[in-house]
C-alpha cells in the first residue's frame, strides 16, 4: 500500500459528462489523489467552473460531444498534448429519455439519441483511449453503467438497453486490451439525486433521496455521488491492477432482491431510525475498526490481516495453525491483534471467535470468512470420494454460513457491519477447479447475496471476493508446483499481461470492500481476475499481429 493517500499520483485522466453530477465529484476526487484531469463535456460554463475549482495547474476543459467522433479524438489527442499521456479513461457522459410507460408511445428518435450518447459514446472513448494506452501497454478505462443494467422495469427501455450495452462492451474490450495490460471495468449505481435524475423524475433532491432509500436494500445509508467517485478511484487505482472487464455495483444489494416473497424481512424489534455513515478522512483507512479474519494464519489472509492492521484495525487472527497464527499476531504486534484457535467446521469455535473479539475490543465491525480447503485433483467424477467432497463443503460452504450467522448475531443491535467471504474464478466458471471446490465456491457466491438481502436493513453489507489462480500455499499444494513455475503458468493463460496476481492484490480488495468507500456495495461478488472469467478462448478473438 502507498503511505501517502494520493493514489493517482503522476496519472492523467480524461473524464466525460465531468461538468456535473458523477463525473464533477470524480474529476475532482482524482485531483485530490495527484491526477491531471481534463474535463470533457458539452456543458462549457460548468466544466470551466469545475476547473476553476480543481486549478487551472491540475485541470483543463475540452468541449465534447461524446456521439462526434473527432470531438472525442481530439480530446484524447489534447490530453496527451498537454500531459504527455492517458492513463485513465472514464466514459461517464450519459442521458435518458423521457419515461413513458407504455413501449407503443415510445419514438424512435429518442430511442436511437439514448443509444448514441450512452453506447456509441462510450464506445468511442474506448477505442480513442485504446489508441494511445495501446503503444503504452497500460492504461484503465472505466464507465458509468447503472443498476438498470442488471435488472429490469427500473427506467426507460432505451436506457435499460444502453446499460446493459455497456457491461457487455466492456466485457469484450477488456478482453481484447488485457494483452497490453489495459484494464476495462464499469461502475454500476443505485438511484440518486444527481441532475439528470431530477430531470427523469421530476423531483428535487431531498425527495429523490427519500424514495430511493425506502425502495432501497441497504439502510442507514443515503447513495451519493461521492460512493461512485470512490469506487471509480479504486477500479483505476493500482489497488485493482488485477481487476478487469468487471461490472462494480453501486447499489446496496438492489439488483440481487426480488421482494416479491418478502422472506427475510425481521419483525421491526430494532429502532429504524436513519443514520448516515461518515467517510474517512485519514490514510488509515479502517482506524477504529475491529476485524475477525478466519484462514489467517498464511496465504490471503495473513495479507489481509497485516494490511487492515497497517489501516489501523485491531485483528482477530482465526485459524487451525496455532504456531502460524501466533507468529502472524507477532508480526502485527499484540497490541493490535490476538489469535483464537478456530476450526470453522465447529460452530463452538466460529461462536467463541466471535464473542472473544467483542470480549476483547468492545464490538466487530469486520468479518472475513477466508478459511478454505480444496480436495485431491482428480479428473474423472466417478473418481471423486464423498468424504472429500463433504469436506470441502463443510469447511469452505458451512464454515463460511457459520462466520456469517454469528457475526450477524452481534452486528445486528449495532446495526452496522461488513461482511465478506472469499469465493473464487470457480464461483462463476467452471474447469478450473475440482467439482467440489467449484459446487463450494457457486455456494459462497449465492449465500452472500441472500444475507445481504436480509441484512441490508440492519446497515450491514455482505459481499465476497472471486480472486484467479495465484501462488498460495493451498494453489501451490493442489498442483504441485513451485511458486514460480505457478505463476508462469496462470500468466500464460490470464487474460491480462502484465502483472502478476499476489495476495496483496486479494488484501487490497478486501480493505476498499470493507473500508467506508465502500458504504454503498453490498451483495457483490468482486472479481480479481483480470477478466479471466468473463472470456472464452475457443475463437480466439482479438490476436493482434506481434507489433500492433
Amino acid at each position: 500500500m502507498a503511505t501517502t493517500p494520493r493514489r493517482l499520483e503522476g496519472k492523467v485522466a480524461l473524464i466525460t459528462g465531468a461538468a456535473s453530477g458523477i463525473g464533477e465529484c470524480t474529476a475532482k476526487l482524482f485531483a485530490e489523489h495527484g491526477a491531471k484531469i481534463v474535463i470533457a463535456d458539452i456543458q462549457d460554463e460548468l466544466g470551466q467552473a469545475v476547473c476553476e475549482a480543481i486549478g487551472s495547474s491540475n485541470s483543463m476543459y475540452v468541449h465534447c460531444d461524446v456521439t462526434c467522433e473527432e470531438d472525442v479524438k481530439n480530446a484524447i489527442d489534447i490530453a496527451v498534448a498537454m500531459y504527455g499521456k492517458l492513463d485513465i479513461m472514464f466514459n461517464n457522459a450519459g442521458i435518458t429519455d423521457p419515461n413513458k410507460v407504455r413501449l407503443i408511445d415510445n419514438e424512435k428518435t429518442d430511442f436511437e439519441h439514448v443509444l448514441n450518447v450512452n453506447v456509441t459514446g462510450v464506445f468511442l472513448g474506448m477505442k480513442h483511449a485504446a489508441r494511445v494506452m495501446i503503444p503504452a501497454r497500460n492504461g484503465s478505462i472505466i464507465s458509468t453503467a447503472s443498476v438498470c443494467s442488471n435488472i429490469g422495469g427500473v427506467s426507460t427501455h432505451a436506457y435499460t438497453c444502453a446499460k446493459h450495452a455497456i457491461v457487455g462492451l466492456t466485457k469484450n474490450i477488456a478482453v481484447e486490451l488485457g494483452q497490453f495490460g489495459i484494464r476495462v471495468n464499469c461502475v454500476s449505481p443505485y438511484g440518486m439525486a444527481t441532475p439528470m435524475a431530477t430531470y427523469f423524475t421530476g423531483l428535487e433532491g431531498e425527495a429523490i433521496e427519500n424514495m430511493v432509500n425506502l425502495l432501497g436494500n441497504l439502510k442507514g445509508v443515503t447513495l451519493k455521488t461521492d460512493d461512485v467517485a470512490k469506487a471509480a478511484l479504486f477500479l483505476v487505482s493500482d489497488e485493482a491492477r488485477y481487476i478487469s472487464g468487471h461490472n462494480m455495483l453501486i447499489d446496496g444489494g438492489f439488483s440481487i432482491v426480488n421482494p416479491s416473497f418478502g422472506i427475510v424481512y425481521l419483525p421491526s424489534i430494532i429502532s429504524t431510525s436513519i443514520f448516515v455513515l461518515k467517510m474517512a478522512t485519514t490514510s488509515k483507512r479502517l482506524a477504529g475498526k475491529v476485524a475477525v479474519i478466519t484462514g489467517a494464519a498464511r496465504g490471503v489472509g495473513e495479507c489481509t490481516a497485516k494490511l487492515f492492521a497497517e489501516h489501523g484495525a485491531k485483528i482477530v487472527i482465526a485459524d487451525i495453525q496455532d504456531e502460524l497464527g501466533q507468529a502472524v499476531c507477532e508480526a502485527i504486534g499484540s497490541s493490535n491483534s490476538i489469535y483464537v484457535h478456530c476450526d470453522v467446521t465447529n460452530e463452538k469455535d466460529v461462536e467463541n471467535a466471535i464473542d472473544t473479539a467483542v470480549a476483547t475490543y468492545g464490538k466487530l465491525d469486520i468479518m472475513f470468512n477466508n478459511a478454505a480447503v480444496i480436495d485431491p485433483n482428480k479428473d474423472r467424477l466417478i473418481d471423486n470420494e464423498k468424504t472429500d467432497f463433504e469436506h470441502v463443503l463443510n469447511v469452505n460452504v458451512t464454515g463460511v454460513f457459520l462466520g456469517m450467522k454469528h457475526a450477524a448475531r452481534v452486528m445486528i443491535p449495532a446495526r452496522t457491519g461488513s461482511i465478506i467471504s472469499t469465493a473464487s474464478v470457480c464461483s462463476s466458471i467452471a474447469g478450473v477447479g475440482s467439482h467440489a471446490y467449484t459446487c463450494a465456491k457457486h455456494a459462497v457466491a449465492g449465500l452472500t447475496k441472500n444475507i445481504a438481502v436480509e441484512l441490508g436493513q440492519f446497515g450491514i453489507r455482505v459481499n465476497c471476493l472471486s480472486p484467479y489462480g495465484m501462488a498460495t500455499p493451498m494453489a501451490t499444494s493442489f498442483l504441485r508446483l513451485e511458486v514460480e513455475a505457478f505463476e508462469n503458468m496462470m500468466n500464460s493463460v490470464g487474460n491480462l499481461k502484465g502483472p502478476t496476481l499476489r495476495s496483496d492484490d486479494i488484501a487490497k480488495a478486501a480493505l476498499f470492500l470493507v473500508s467506508d468507500d465502500a458504504q454503498y456495495i453490498s451483495g457483490h461478488n468482486l472479481f480479481v481476475d483480470g477478466g479471466y472469467s468473463i472470456v472464452n478462448p475457443s475463437f480466439g478473438m482479438f490476436k493482434y499481429p506481434e507489433n500492433p
